[in-house]
């Protein structure tokens, strides 16, 4: 019999993993069944069960052989990749020797250095037997090679879904592991081997993604193209990210957190992937990853679904009416009303949730979904805008709009700091805060926040000697905030600086320095909401049982 190539076994390895997955399935439900019919004393159900039963120890033979086959073809291809990748080693070796040989004739010693290890390490790879999925340790003394032997990591599969990732032993088991390798560096000199050298920046492997976002953001700020390189780099890859997210790199739940998330976990399977299979202990990357070989990791092509917000006509109507009123001071056109409608669902099919389906290496399937579904309000503002037309040229609003990311960045920036400083400032103010800025070439919001906090020293002059940059209300309210939301059990998000109850505070009617922490106390417990909290009702109850204690009514 014929030996069975790569691509057969791995197809058979799938069908037979999709089959056990199937039957396992069917195993679940026949077992919770016959704990039907096994509580079921009549002749019936004791038959049932009986045959159900010699049908559950034949579906578990053969899922028990499916799982040895499973083990026998994973061996075959095994053999198949070191097979593969010694005769890869082979060829290198020849060339690198080949390259050497020059390097010695022509006295470059660098390079001849160079080289000469680089033969060795591939020697020592080619003399080297590792087990599959990391059974015995790879070899190796580079930091991704350590790292790997030492959490253990290995590709864990979801049986019931198919969804497979890297997870590792060290910590808890099962959880999910990212690896990072950033862009080459220069080994700093202080560093033992080859100083200056350029090698990748590698990242240990962690199940913090949120440390991993922030180090792909900063390098990406870092490179030629800066972040829209790698906004590019994804939606290069297949991945839908709108242009606004240009703003929101905070946080995992936007479409850019999660097209990031869904990069790295793949860059982490296929370095995994290459290291157990091609004994690869040089992967390269994340970058280079995302630009040359992400939107080809798919397997048997993915399938897409689109699902679209539709605004309704008369929720249009009433807010282009309100963009217009406020901005241009009178209502808007039929005429303008049918044009915003028009480029309002063309941007809306455009922003669509893409739902991605695509066939995993276990035989099951993983979906994946991007897109905004609805749009953000800044994409909503710049098309009001651009239906306002010459009307807006120069105004507020014009100019933070042509500013960018960075000046609506600003607007909230002055906004939030107003707010940390009990400053009550519109939304307009702040576009006319940040817009004078720009038109005063000002790069940044520092004289708004000077401005703001002389405003917030004359009026909390009684704390003026407090305030200061480093310094603001926030700061001086903590106590207070945390008192309020104790005693009036309240939760936090109803509790900010200008809470009129907080205020009161702050502003101690006009004294020197804020109220003190024990008054306030009191006036909070004059707060009729106080009456209904249960530590009220616990007071009362209190003092309560010491009156009738002191009347010996209760011992």
């Amino acid at each position: 019999m014929a030996e069975l190539t790569e691509r057969e076994l791995r197809d058979k390895q799938r069908s037979l993993e999709s089959l056990n997955a199937r039957d396992l399935k069917d195993k679940q439900l026949q077992i919770k069944q016959m704990a039907i019919w096994r509580d079921d004393d009549r002749p019936t159900s004791v038959a049932r069960f009986n045959d159900a039963k010699n049908k559950l120890d034949l579906l578990t033979d053969t899922i028990e052989a499916r799982k040895v086959e499973i083990e026998s073809i994973k061996t075959q291809m095994q053999s198949i990749a070191d097979k593969k990748a010694a005769e890869k080693r082979n060829e290198t070796i020849t060339k690198k020797q080949k390259e050497l040989k020059v390097a010695q004739e022509i006295r470059d010693t660098a390079r001849e250095e160079t080289l000469q290890e680089e033969i060795k390490t591939l020697q020592n790879q080619q003399s080297a037997t590792t087990g599959i999925g990391g059974n015995k340790p790879y070899e190796g003394d580079n930091e991704f090679v350590k790292d790997v032997n030492a959490k253990g990591l290995a590709l864990t599969t979801n049986t019931d879904n198919g969804e497979s990732w890297i997870s590792g032993t060290e910590g808890a088991d099962q959880v999910q592991q990212y690896i990072y390798i950033g862009p080459q560096t220069k080994v700093p000199l202080f560093m033992k081997d080859k100083p200056g050298q350029l090698v990748n920046d590698y990242a240990p492997a962690t199940s913090n993604f949120d440390g991993v976002r922030k180090r792909v953001i900063d390098d990406a700020i870092k490179s030629p193209l800066g972040l829209k390189g790698l906004f590019d780099d994804l939606r290069g890859a297949g991945l839908r990210i709108p242009q606004t997210d240009y703003d929101r790199l905070d946080t995992t739940s936007t479409a850019f957190g999660k097209a990031l998330s869904y990069a790295v976990q793949k860059h982490t399977k296929a370095m995994i992937n290459d290291l157990e299979q091609n004994k690869n202990i040089n992967p390269k990357s994340f970058f280079k990853y995302l630009q040359e070989d992400l939107k080809e990791s798919g397997i048997g092509g993915p399938r897409v679904d689109y699902d679209e917000y539709v605004t309704k006509v008369d929720e249009a109507e009433s807010d282009l009416n309100r963009f217009f009123m406020e901005y241009v001071g009178r209502s808007a056109t039929d005429e303008e009303q049918k044009k915003y409608y028009k480029q309002l669902r063309a941007l809306e099919k455009k922003n669509a949730q893409v739902t991605t389906t695509t066939d995993t290496d276990s035989g099951g399937t993983s979906r994946r979904v991007t897109g905004e579904y609805q749009l953000d309000a800044e994409d909503i503002l710049q098309l009001q805008r651009n239906i306002a037309g010459k009307a807006l040229d120069g105004s507020d609003i014009d100019v933070i709009l042509k500013g960018g990311s960075k000046a609506a960045q600003d607007v909230n920036n002055v906004l939030a700091y107003a707010k940390s400083y009990g400053v009550a400032l519109s939304n307009k103010d702040a576009l006319r805060y940040v817009s004078n800025g720009l038109k005063d070439n000002q790069k940044d919001t520092k004289a708004i926040q000077a401005k703001l906090l002389a405003v917030s020293k004359a009026t909390y002059s009684n704390l003026s000697d407090l305030l200061s940059e480093n310094v603001d209300l926030d700061d001086l309210s903590a106590n207070y905030k945390l008192a309020m939301r104790q005693i009036l059990e309240i939760p936090e998000s109803q509790v900010d600086t200008m809470n009129p109850t907080i205020q009161l505070a702050l502003k101690n009617n006009g004294n020197r320095g804020a109220m003190n922490l024990t008054e306030f106390e009191r006036v909070l417990k004059k707060d009729p909401r106080w009456g209904n909290t249960s530590n009220a009702i616990e007071t009362a109850a209190g003092y309560a049982n010491s009156i009738l204690r002191n009347f010996g009514l209760i011992a």
